[in-house]
């Protein structure tokens, strides 16, 4: 088994435009947002279209917890955010 975070060139060499649909509940531990940043690298170093479709955020009233210490930055937290943040993923 192959371990990846990002999609690589092999990949993406049939894809024609990537298509990002995930409904984020705006919370630093569903890791929705490092996926979305893992494309977006991955398709804006070969050269890929990216369609994010950014829903809005259920619980975008409802902003709570500590920002991410980046001393601190893993693969569940990789940005200084609270841990609940509101946003919605792109």
């Amino acid at each position: 088994m192959v371990k990846k975070k990002k999609p690589t060139q092999e990949d993406l060499k049939d894809i024609d435009i990537m298509i990002f649909d995930i409904q984020d509940v705006g919370c630093r531990f569903y890791t929705n947002i490092n996926t979305l940043r893992d494309v977006m690298e991955s398709c804006a170093r070969y050269g890929k279209e990216l369609l994010i479709l950014d829903r809005p955020n259920p619980n975008a009233y409802f902003i709570d917890g500590p920002i991410l210490d980046m001393n601190y930055k893993s693969g569940i937290g990789q940005f200084p955010i609270p841990a609940v943040h509101g946003l919605n993923s792109g």
